[in-house]
């Protein structure tokens, strides 16, 4: 069987199969993998990373921890829709098979199964199924715009998750650019006082206005929900400046803290990051405003806001680390 090729004939979203793709992707399984990239226009071969990560191409159908059911393990409430009522905060579900699986109700609740072999169930334990899920899930959080990574980042929020599956897709995959897994640039930027007016301008638009979400703000439908945690919101109000500080799905504070050159508290001044020891060591961060110990960030507590460093939490978790990215 052709692997490049999908069941019409038809190049599936131009992908060719490596030589170590021919080698592992069970040939069963890859039609299934390109009639779902083809439908939704997802490269099949990433289709198939995820089902190796997830599932080891089915070869392990537990339920997971936290709930997640089928070839490549959605929570329930993710496939039948996060508007249907009883979920947990992970995702799973109280819900019989003939809800959970019923077309017109993952259309009612928003989900993401799909019937593709259409027997009349979204079934997530049918393979035709379970791959055109997937790929929907993708397109339609980020992929349809080339944001892969993103896409995969909310298939599963972690960075390790991310990596691991594109050290698959592009080990499968032989006539696409490497999807990088490196870390983030380092420089400091020279747009001077133009990029940290434009960046704290930014980020006071949504004052008040955007409940903190952690692991939020690494997917493009969370940018444009204004759905942060402290440093994608940190992230965020840099790039619409036009100052790069790092990957969309994979900028943290352990990134931003190596960022631009340190900064002793005595010479803080607007536009600096303040880092603070809080769930963990520089756990949390923040612009600063001025050089009077006002700050701008996205907590735990009011979202997005502004601060002082003379507010007893923040002068018990602020341990002098600050850093200069822009001049």
């Amino acid at each position: 069987m052709d692997l490049a090729t999908t069941s019409t004939g038809v190049a599936s979203f131009n992908v060719n199969v490596s030589k170590l793709g021919q080698n592992e992707i069970p040939e069963e399984y890859v039609k299934y993998y390109k009639d779902a990239g083809e439908k939704f226009g997802v490269p099949w071969t990433l289709i198939s990373a995820i089902h190796r990560v997830e599932t080891n191409f089915s070869s392990d159908l537990n339920t997971s921890s936290t709930g997640a059911i089928g070839h490549t393990q959605f929570q329930k409430a993710t496939w039948l829709g996060w508007d249907y009522p009883g979920r947990d905060r992970l995702g799973d579900l109280k819900v019989a098979d003939s809800i959970l699986m019923d077309p017109a109700k993952i259309r009612q609740f928003r989900g993401f199964g799909t019937d593709c072999d259409n027997d009349g169930k979204a079934n997530p334990f049918s393979l035709a199924d379970a791959m055109c899920s997937t790929a929907k899930y993708l397109a339609d959080n980020g992929g349809k715009k080339g944001d892969w990574r993103g896409a995969v980042y909310a298939y599963n929020h972690a960075g390790w998750y991310v990596n691991r599956v594109f050290k698959y897709y592009n080990s499968y995959t032989s006539n696409v650019k490497t999807v990088s897994v490196g870390s983030p640039a380092t420089v400091v930027s020279k747009g001077g006082n133009g990029v940290i007016e434009k960046a704290i301008a930014t980020g006071e638009t949504i004052v008040g206005r955007s409940p903190y979400n952690f692991g939020g703000g690494r997917t493009i439908r969370d940018v444009e929900r204004r759905s942060f945690d402290c440093s994608s919101f940190i992230r965020w109000a840099f790039s619409e400046a036009g100052t790069d500080l790092g990957p969309l799905d994979t900028t943290t504070t352990d990134t931003l803290v190596r960022l631009g050159k340190p900064v002793q508290p005595n010479q803080i001044r607007r536009g600096d990051l303040i880092f603070f020891d809080t769930y963990k060591k520089n756990g949390h961060v923040a612009i600063a405003l001025d050089n009077n110990g006002n700050f701008l960030h996205d907590g735990s507590t009011k979202g997005v806001w502004k601060n002082n460093l003379s507010e007893s939490y923040y002068k018990r978790v602020f341990k002098g680390v600050v850093r200069r990215i822009v001049e």
